[in-house]
């Protein structure tokens, strides 16, 4: 999958990038209409992505409550009644089922939306409107709603209609989540309180497609904490095994074993950031503090922390137990008396190795069986890498450069790299498949580049500073990109 900088070099070098080829925009509709517009340009569309229903890039206009759908050349306000940005409905209340099948979960107004698989509209249904709550089971997609806290909990047909559903209720708590799981025939539902924050659960049951809910015992080591949802959580099953990843990594996972109709807790791991290798199907996991205090100086002697520094885990498939792994620490950074350690150190952007932001250095795991291969100190790549992939190949960008990995696990700096140091927050590199082509966005100049290869580029001439990356339309493709005065789209083709 990796190939080597002489490989790529000979399968792109044919097609290298010309000025003439790309050309930068202005977006009509883009331009700013609130003050704080004029001085920060990004606020004009954030949180791009796509919805159902919409052909183009769907963004938020942060500042004034609307979205705008970026159809490669123009932004055009969305005037339906959703997708809408007021209660999270754009970030938290689309829902997706595995037919095609979504759902809004709207606030302004207070009804479920309906999108079916075929459908190019999003319908209210309106025996929902005003309700209190809903949830969504991401496996089926179904919708369970409550009209108020004291009325029965429906589910919604694909219909669209309704019906009651009787589900668990536990010490007064209703049921806040469900997940079924198709490889056990049976489905998971948690009780817990009506919150907006995250709270953990009061109890866990499970129930056979066939039969009746029963409460599964779930007696936690002190401190451990009941997952509040099963929406976005990745639930694997096998050999009888069922493993549940939540996706807020302050609550620990949980790993469940199948007797006929009853459901066992067999153990918990640490919670923590744990990251799936899908080609072995191995996690790692990162667990211990993100901060703590450093040792403090008493005269002859030093008070040391009560507190563990991280340490690395590895669960391998149909495992319930999970081992060290030996010799591997976590980055930090000393600030002042604390100590802080790399909020995101795991990185899988390829199918055979594992990377991690270890205490000297990014090591390189063999994905198998997790063992160490490679390690690369920060005196040599930066103190503040990035491991990514790109158009087929694995960078690391730092502020020290650009570096290329080749299949026998050496490096090469990118020796013409536009930018002299590269810090990652500061200079975006992106892939576009369409293309076959990496742009390279510099914030502080305000230059864009474009390159086939890694190897050669481009500067793009632009009417105005370019500072910034919103997103990738495929189809028609068109990377929409901030500029000084207004948003600007980066096309192909565009010589007279």
């Amino acid at each position: 999958m990796h190939k080597q900088l002489s490989i790529l070099m000979i399968s792109l070098g044919a097609t290298l990038t010309n000025a003439e080829e790309f050309c930068v925009v202005p977006v009509a509709g883009s331009e700013p209409k609130l003050p704080v517009e004029f001085e920060q340009p990004y606020r004009i569309a954030t949180s791009p992505r796509t919805v159902p229903g919409f052909d183009g890039m769907i963004v938020k206009a942060l500042n004034r409550y609307e979205l705008y759908e970026f159809n490669g050349l123009s932004l055009s306000l969305v005037e339906e009644d959703f997708p809408h940005v007021w209660g999270f409905a754009f970030e938290h209340g689309i829902h997706v089922g595995p037919d095609g099948e979504a759902f809004g979960f709207g606030s302004r107004p207070r009804v479920i939306f309906r999108l079916g698989s075929n459908e190019s509209s999003w319908e209210p249904i309106e025996t929902t409107q005003g309700y209190e709550r809903a949830f969504f089971d991401q496996s089926v997609g179904d919708v369970y709603w409550q009209a108020t806290s004291s009325d029965p909990l429906k589910w919604i047909k694909a219909s669209g209609a309704s019906e009651e559903v009787d589900l668990p209720v536990f010490n007064g708590d209703q049921t806040v989540s469900i997940r079924t799981i198709g490889e056990i025939n049976g489905a998971l539902a948690l009780t817990g309180p009506l919150s907006s924050t995250p709270r953990e659960s009061s109890s866990l049951w499970f129930r056979p497609l066939s039969g009746e809910w029963t409460r599964t015992s779930v007696d936690l080591p002190e401190g451990q904490r009941l997952l509040p949802t099963f929406q976005d959580a990745k639930v694997e099953v096998g050999n009888g095994i069922i493993r549940i990843f939540p996706s807020n990594n302050a609550f620990e996972p949980l790993i469940f074993r199948v007797f006929g109709d009853d459901l066992k807790l067999v153990a918990s791991l640490p919670a923590g950031t744990w990251e799936y290798h899908a080609a072995s199907g191995n996690w790692i996991g990162r667990v211990g503090p993100w901060s703590h205090s450093r040792k403090t100086s008493f005269g002859l002697w030093q008070k040391t922390p009560e507190t563990l520094p991280p340490h690395f885990l590895m669960l391998g498939p149909d495992e319930t137990e999970a081992h060290l792994i030996p010799g591997l620490t976590s980055q930090s950074d000393v600030v002042g008396k604390r100590i802080f350690y790399h909020p995101s150190p795991i990185s899988i952007p390829e199918e055979t190795r594992v990377f991690v932001n270890a205490g000297e250095g990014i090591v390189v795991l063999d994905g198998a069986s997790l063992s160490q291969i490679q390690m690369w100190p920060y005196e040599k790549i930066g103190d503040h890498p990035d491991v990514k992939s790109l158009g087929g190949g694995t960078f690391i960008q730092s502020e020290r450069g650009v570096f290329v990995l080749n299949d026998n696990l050496s490096l090469h700096r990118v020796a013409n790299f536009p930018v002299e140091a590269p810090w990652r927050h500061e200079v975006r590199i992106d892939y576009v498949e369409a293309w076959q082509t990496y742009l390279v966005t510099d914030k502080r100049s305000g230059e864009i580049y474009a390159s086939k290869d890694m190897e050669r580029f481009t500067k793009l001439e632009s009417e105005q500073r370019v500072t910034g990356v919103v997103g990738l339309l495929p189809e028609p493709t068109s990377v929409l990109v901030i500029g000084e005065d207004q948003l600007y789209a980066v096309k192909q083709g565009c010589a007279p």
